[in-house]
């Protein structure tokens, strides 16, 4: 197992493929419209909140650095295991959450009335093989593959200017600045793999935050680009599709290559890998925290197991799988481990350890 510290690029490129997963297979819904030109906005809103959302995270990291001893105890501490626990279930839902919507994705567009469960429980094995080789493993070979990725995505989109039609493009708060401001909340909270830093952050080397404020600038962006094919390539009809984005791909061809979308949902399953084996990684992390005894390799295995048999249970169904996909469970799927849990660490390491420390001292 890779023990090695990676650097903060490598990291983030790996942090970068993950949320790209979230924009790719984008699942239109009633509440948040697609086809508005406000939609080409809410990335903007997605960098102010994701920059203030990694303050908690960055604040832990400034209190621990503060003391080399607190840093080697502080997995001892019963109150970090549950804030531990609590890290580990999250994204056990945050990795049933991502593997059921590839499982539609899968059945409903790839190959439509096709059961995909076994190929999805394939999937999360691999992804959890995957998991055991590191942080180090995965965030280098992040590097690699979002070179791949932003390649190969920004030939498709070239491909598809022809198709843009201005008209497409709606006056900008049409729906209201209330309507715009949800909305652009409701899609910053995708991507809950922030929380999953604080974890992380003692294995990385170099400026983290320059480095995170440059993922989310960088991440803003790429969704900009990527709505802006959506919405100019489909219009109103962006919201009649499940997922918009893939439909706006099948539009796609260069010369004598018709169908740009196989190349694309490759690149896509990269993503999916990646976020998948991440959250695995962080699973493992986090209940080691916990069960001290327990090798990291026990409780991936055993994730695996549990993470498969749900799925065995939602897939195809998209009524189990609108369960997960519930506002509040979006929601708090991001508050909890973004907000909640390191705000909930920062106060016990500034105000809780210290009176400890002086009760024990008299």
């Amino acid at each position: 197992m890779t023990q090695t510290r990676v650097s903060a690029p490598q990291f983030f490129s790996l942090l970068y493929l993950s949320v790209l997963s979230s924009i790719f297979m984008y699942i239109s819904s009633p509440e948040i419209t697609v086809s508005e030109t406000d939609s080409l906005l809410r990335p903007l809103i997605f960098i102010v909140i994701s920059i203030i959302a990694g303050i908690p995270t960055f604040l832990i990291y400034k209190e621990i650095n503060k003391s080399e001893s607190l840093k080697k105890t502080l997995t001892e501490i019963k109150f970090f295991k549950v804030i531990a626990a609590f890290y580990g279930a999250v994204y056990f839902i945050g990795i049933i959450r991502t593997a059921a919507r590839f499982d539609l994705f899968a059945s409903s567009e790839l190959f439509p009335g096709t059961e995909m469960t076994l190929f999805i429980i394939a999937l999360i094995v691999v992804c959890a093989l995957l998991s055991l080789l590191g942080l180090g493993a995965l965030s280098r070979a992040g590097v690699i593959f979002v070179v791949i990725v932003v390649g190969a995505t920004g030939f498709v989109m070239l491909s598809l200017l022809e198709e843009v039609d201005l008209l497409n493009f709606t006056p900008l708060f049409r729906e209201g600045a209330l309507n715009f401001i949800w909305d652009s909340v409701l899609f910053a909270v995708q991507a809950s793999e922030i929380g999953a830093i604080a974890l992380v952050l003692p294995e990385i080397k170099g400026n983290v935050t320059k480095n995170y404020i440059l993922w989310s600038v960088f991440s803003g962006l790429s969704f900009i680009v990527v709505l802006f094919f959506v919405v100019g390539t489909l219009g109103v009809f962006a919201d009649t599709q499940l997922f918009p984005t893939y439909t706006a791909v099948t539009l796609a061809k260069f010369g004598l290559l018709e169908r740009m979308d196989a190349l694309e949902t490759a690149i896509w399953i990269l993503c999916v890998v990646e976020k998948i084996a991440f959250y695995f990684l962080v699973i493992s992390k986090s209940f080691k925290i916990v069960f001290k005894k327990v090798s990291k390799r026990l409780i991936c295995i055993v994730s695996a197991v549990l993470v498969s048999i749900v799925l065995a249970f939602i897939s195809s169904n998209l009524e189990r799988f609108s369960f997960i996909s519930y506002t509040p469970v979006v929601l708090a799927m991001y508050i909890v481990p973004v907000i909640v849990l390191p705000l909930a660490t920062v106060i016990y390491l500034k105000k809780v350890k210290p009176c400890e420390k002086n009760s024990e001292t008299d």
